[in-house]
């Protein structure tokens, strides 16, 4: 069928990733990690996955669309036969094999001794929908989050099998083979050397090598390309995979995101995982450092100190953008680009007395771009391809090299940055993937040692203090006071089609709150399943959202989330990444302040309903709590008129797990400073209590930055790139 093949080569690795941020937290409840019954354990898993597939999708509820339900049960087949041995799936699974695990949670217990069995699979359908509707709302954290990665799971790899099926909007997500051949860089021939018994990589001509820099993304595809100046040995080492531009939409591809959730699973935290960091999967939308919001934060450290006087002046952001632009493409968009998608918040914040304005983006204009699957420009194709193809000073880059721990050397009373420790990764399989560049032949999960004169980290808020806590870097205030930019989509169904993915995907934002109250309202688009998972309810309303895909408009509101102390990542005791992260009142205030304001923004553009991604009881009717003795279980929250927009400022909490809240804007956590008892890195970017060791990423900012902060990061990379160069 068509688009399983597709989807059937991302399922695995997406399968694990979905699991595993769900499983968290879930050994709370120790009957829960019972074993399987002795007898035929898999059959009680698959039955067990077949009726959850059906708690989520209608493939049992369509008699009168055979079509649907095959397309449904090819879907759900599918999904056992790619993900049956996934040790995150069958976690995902256990829970549901007997739900006498529960206890008295969520008062599953009596919809249990009505039953014909304790597993989920042996409830009718009615029953079904009651456990769910119970766990979704219960008063414990850890059943609601087993039931909202459920939930993720089945609709995301269940509609994103089908979906162009269900809607005719056709997903391009590969280039063909001619396109490969045709745009595969022309890398010049590598300087690195592998030594398998010093588990080292050096240069072959034994020349040192100057600088490592830790991430690929906006900030390290800057000082790759710049610091090389002068004959510098620059060593680029990415986490992520190395992909050819323009081989694929890298916007929509799981192996390239590193997804995550912070430890109630609030929030559902996206980062760049692939050569180019962010800028590889991020929607492009561009704030110059100089518009006001940025300018006035900025202002903020300079007058709290920590920044230095003449730090991030006006004029010298003003003058590295300029770079910034030219070097990556940024480009002006006119009003005539604005698609119907976008005209949505484009005519409702008008017609609502706000003034909408259209992005700068990193794209290429319409027609323009060379591959038939997107219009993207990056820093991996805008920056690197040119240093990693420079045969007189060519960028050397290792990609999918897990940095694991900086090397010391101990210089008195600081230590001195030497090198790095790596682990080897898995690529990302599939064409367009360009595999070992160096032919290193170096195998997955092999450690080695990079030395170097001085060590820049650029993995971004998320890598960078990771790499940090497990160096062993005293201080306290690594990883403290993360931003995260929280943000919630709003879609409309108007009476006319949408088709949002036609045309410029993204070109109109809101920013007339954005100082003053501290939120924006931005365009936004993604593929069909998007409408489902956005829009909680059962399974025969995900797939109306989903077949009514070409009729919606969406916009999203993004809060400037305040700096909280105890909002920090932190390494657990497994050595695992952990986002600890709560929104204070006050935040969430604001949030649902500009969620109330954009419900009323989509009725003036001419929506007939707006839906919102919660079960939370928004309008205080009851509708989304668990009712006995209903068939249909969890109805969705519809909301049918702008008067409404009250009732959700004064009703939404954003309970943990009821509420969908993402991230795509980590910031703040390795804050620069004037002291190491109030920040991590000092004026001149050095890590406190260290030599030759850097931090040069968005996790340098004191706070957020204000606004959207890829184009801040690109210039403050820049304005550390020439200050180097200048000292070196």
């Amino acid at each position: 069928m068509h688009g399983i093949g597709r989807w059937a080569r991302r399922i695995s690795l997406a399968a694990q990733l979905a699991v595993g941020i769900g499983c968290i937290g879930l050994a709370a409840h120790a009957s829960w990690a019972q074993a399987l019954p002795d007898s035929s354990p898999e059959i009680v898993l698959h039955a067990v996955h077949d009726a959850l597939f059906a708690s989520f999708l209608p493939v049992n509820d369509l008699p009168n669309d055979p079509k649907t339900a095959r397309l449904l049960m090819a879907a759900r087949d599918g999904i056992w036969h790619e993900a049956e041995r996934s040790d995150g799936f069958r976690q995902l699974l256990l829970p549901f094999t007997d739900l006498r695990g529960f206890g008295n949670a969520c008062r599953i217990a009596p919809v249990v001794q009505g039953a014909g069995g304790t597993s989920f699979d042996a409830l009718d359908n009615t029953q079904r929908q009651r456990v769910l509707s119970l766990m979704q709302h219960c008063e414990e954290n850890a059943p609601r989050r087993l039931a909202a990665t459920a939930r993720n799971f089945y609709i995301v790899k269940g509609y994103g099998a089908v979906q162009e099926e269900l809607t005719g909007v056709k997903v391009n997500l590969y280039a063909p083979e001619e396109y490969l051949k045709a745009h595969a860089p022309h890398l010049a021939p590598t300087r690195l050397i592998y030594d398998s018994e010093k588990k080292e990589i050096t240069e072959i001509d034994g020349h040192a090598i100057d600088v490592v820099i830790v991430g690929s993304g906006p900030a390290g595809s800057v000082l790759a390309h710049e610091l090389r100046k002068g004959g510098k040995r620059v060593l680029l080492l990415e986490r992520g995979s190395f992909v050819v531009p323009g081989s694929m939409e890298t916007r929509l591809i799981d192996d390239l995101i590193d997804t995550r959730t912070s430890m109630d699973g609030t929030i559902r935290i996206r980062n760049g995982m692939a050569v180019g960091g962010g800028s590889q999967v991020n929607v492009d939308l561009c704030f110059a450092p100089t518009t006001e919001a940025i300018r006035t934060k900025i202002e903020g450290w300079r007058k709290a100190g920590q920044i230095a006087p003449d730090e991030f002046m006006q004029t010298e952001l003003a003058h590295e953008y300029e770079w910034v632009k030219s070097a990556i493409g940024t480009r002006n968009l006119t009003e005539q680009e604005i698609n119907l998608n976008n005209r949505a918040l484009w005519d409702g914040a008008r017609l609502s007395g706000l003034h909408p304005k259209l992005y700068s983006l990193n794209t290429y204009a319409p027609g323009a771009s060379p591959s038939p699957v997107t219009d993207k420009r990056s820093a991996e194709s805008e920056l690197l391809i040119a240093a990693l193809e420079d045969k007189t000073n060519p960028l050397g880059m290792i990609p999918d090299a897990d940095v694991r721990r900086v090397l010391f050397e101990q210089n008195g009373s600081q230590q001195r940055a030497v090198g790095v420790e790596v682990q080897m990764r898995a690529a990302m399989p599939g064409n367009g993937v360009i595999a070992d560049p160096n032919g290193l032949k170096l195998l997955l999960g092999e450690t080695f040692k990079v030395r170097a004169k001085t060590v820049i980290l650029s993995a971004g808020a998320l890598g960078s203090p990771i790499v940090l806590l497990r160096s062993g870097v005293k201080n306290d205030w690594i990883g403290r006071g993360v931003v995260l930019h929280p943000s919630m989509p709003i879609m409309g169904r108007f009476d006319h089609h949408i088709d949002a993915l036609t045309g410029t995907e993204a070109s109109v934002y809101v920013d007339d709150r954005l100082v003053d109250r501290g939120y924006a309202m931005e365009s936004m688009a993604d593929q069909p399943l998007y409408a489902a998972l956005m829009s909680p309810g059962p399974a025969l309303h995900t797939l109306e959202m989903i077949e009514s895909f070409r009729d919606l408009a969406g916009f999203g509101v993004m809060l400037i989330d305040t700096p909280q102390p105890d909002n920090r990542i932190v390494l657990d005791k497994n050595g695992s990444t952990q986002i600890d992260y709560t929104l204070s009142e006050p935040d969430k205030k604001r949030f649902s302040e500009g969620i109330a304001e954009a419900i009323r923004v989509m009725f003036k553009a001419g929506a007939k309903e707006v839906y919102l991604p919660t079960t939370e009881d928004i309008l205080g009717n009851g509708a989304g709590e668990p009712k006995h003795g209903s068939e249909t279980g969890m109805q969705p929250q519809v909301l049918t008129s702008p008067d409404q927009a009250g009732l959700v400022e004064k009703n939404l909490r954003f309970i943990s797990n009821e509420s969908i809240v993402t991230s795509a804007h980590m910031q703040a956590t390795d804050k620069m400073g004037a002291s190491p008892n109030n920040s991590v890195i000092g004026q001149d970017f050095h890590v406190w209590g260290t030599e030759g060791l850097y931090v040069v990423d968005g996790s340098i900012f004191p706070t957020s930055v204000g606004a959207n902060p890829m184009q801040s990061i690109y210039t403050i990379a820049k304005i550390f790139a020439d200050s180097w160069n200048r000292q070196n």
